[in-house]
């Protein structure tokens, strides 16, 4: 017998006021990068042998400007870049996902574990906040996880709503405490093991001074979340979010039904399933190069998986399930021009050959300070190319071998050359628009980049002073 559809008001279409105003902003940085190919100079870096060493030496090549015409066609032309098959990989995760959550939201499992959440921690509201935003920080920071919360993200912003809170405060729980979390890394071998690996430093040393970081980053997060989730609680229309028309009709003081699915709690330990392989996947990726390289597909068959198996568990119907899985396809649809302008950017300076001169620049910068202020110099620095290579093991490959031994010239270790980069790389992360994994979750959420920039400046300006002061001290006290 086929069931019907429960009725429910969760909606996860990317809305297109968000799309529309973050495709603006990326369409002016994809033309002031594509203008940047023409006034500053193409160079590269070669790998030279000198006696027993193998060096990095920056050289002056041809000029490649990107031609004007090309410009606008950036998002098509990416494509065909470096990054084509990871642009590829990305579109396909993001639809894969809608179509799966669009058939756990049509045949009412979303709502079934909404009710379950409720039912368990509706008085509990902030033990519940402080343990999930602890939980997305520490799977981050020691396993490196960022995609993988896309999914819980589309859960809990709903879920979010229905407490009382809004959307920002949903997706600050989840996928701020993820970036800030890769940030203050300290297993992440993503970030701190291949930065490490480059710079001939031991594997996972000096953990000491990152688990502080960690302690003192994630507790000032979760103390500005509460802040002002205390206000919306207090003035619904504190809401960043309320004013600009969020989902508040989704919430309400009833309380949910459990047990309002056929075969829920069959549905529910396949869905805990799905994400336990998924968990087990990123684990083994860690210390298997390929199973790492091919995450983002092992997820995309996870979740065809949890969709049409949760779907047919409900007694929806092979039809319905079909349709349902389309819908959602469709709805996410309105992400694959943000994620190809996001990835623009890169491609400009990609193919103007113009990243390296940047980079010997930042080089040369740091031989007028002193330790001190060199080290300071990384991590803004290290910030900068981040917006134009939103990847952190991407980017410790670009930056390290050149870096760390740059670092040893100025008399700053090479231990806070990579605390310098991880930090630079990872709290970067939530506030670039260049980054598709923020872009394409403040779409999930509903949020326009404005407002997160609004919402999210104060948190990262704290954030920046605290790694400076860390900064500090790890030069003062020669960490190593």
């Amino acid at each position: 017998m086929v069931t019907e559809p429960v009725e429910n008001k969760i909606e996860i279409k990317i809305p297109m006021r968000s799309v529309i105003s973050t495709l603006f902003i990326l369409g002016i940085l994809v033309i002031l990068a594509g203008a940047s190919t023409h006034f500053i100079p193409a160079g590269k870096y070669m790998t030279v042998t000198k006696g027993d060493a193998v060096v990095k030496v920056y050289q002056l090549v041809e000029p490649a400007p990107v031609p004007v015409w090309k410009i606008p066609l950036a998002p098509l032309l990416a494509v065909t870049g470096k990054n084509g098959p990871k642009i590829i990989v990305v579109v396909a995760f993001i639809l894969i996902l809608g179509g799966a959550f669009s058939v756990l939201i049509k045949t009412g499992v979303v709502n079934e574990i909404l009710a379950r959440l409720e039912h368990s921690f509706g008085e509990r509201k902030t033990l519940l906040l402080i343990t999930c935003a602890f939980t997305c920080a520490f799977l981050s920071s020691t396993f490196g996880m960022m995609e993988e919360f896309l999914p819980v993200l589309i859960i809990f912003v709903p879920f979010a709503i229905r407490m009382g809170w809004d959307e920002i405060t949903g997706f600050a729980i989840v996928l701020l405490m993820v970036g800030f979390g890769f940030a203050a890394a300290t297993f992440n071998p993503f970030t701190v093991g291949v930065a490490q690996t480059l710079a001939d430093v031991q594997l996972f040393s000096g953990l000491g001074l990152r688990v502080l970081l960690f302690v003192v980053i994630i507790s000032l997060s979760i103390l500005y979340i509460l802040r002002y989730v205390r206000k919306v609680e207090k003035d619904p229309t504190a809401s960043l979010t309320y004013r600009e028309g969020g989902r508040k009709e989704a919430v309400s003081s009833s309380i949910l039904e459990i047990n309002q699915v056929k075969n829920a709690k069959a549905i529910i330990i396949l869905i805990l399933a799905c994400f336990g392989l998924i968990a087990a996947a990123v684990g083994v990726g860690t210390q298997i190069k390929i199973i790492g390289d091919l995450i983002m597909i092992i997820m995309l068959l996870i979740f065809i998986v949890m969709g049409f198996g949760a779907g047919l568990l409900s007694g929806a119907g092979i039809g319905n399930v079909f349709r349902y899985f389309g819908k959602g396809l469709g709805d996410f649809s309105a992400a694959i021009p943000v994620v190809m302008f996001a990835f623009s950017v890169s491609y400009m300076v990609e193919v103007g050959l113009v990243m390296d001169t940047i980079l010997f620049t930042i080089a040369n910068l740091l031989e007028g300070f002193g330790q001190h202020g060199g080290a300071v110099i990384l991590f803004l620095s290290q910030m900068a190319i981040n917006f134009f290579v939103p990847s952190g093991s991407g980017q410790a490959a670009l930056t390290i071998p050149i870096l760390a031994p740059l670092g040893d010239l100025i008399g700053v270790s090479r231990q806070t050359v990579i605390l310098a980069y991880q930090m630079g790389d990872g709290f970067s992360n939530m506030l670039w628009p260049t980054n598709p994994f923020l872009i394409i979750g403040l779409g999930f959420a509903g949020i326009r980049y404005t407002t997160w920039l609004k919402w999210s400046l104060p948190i990262h300006l704290t954030v920046m002073a605290v790694c400076i002061g860390f900064l500090y001290i790890a030069v003062s006290i020669g960490y190593s």
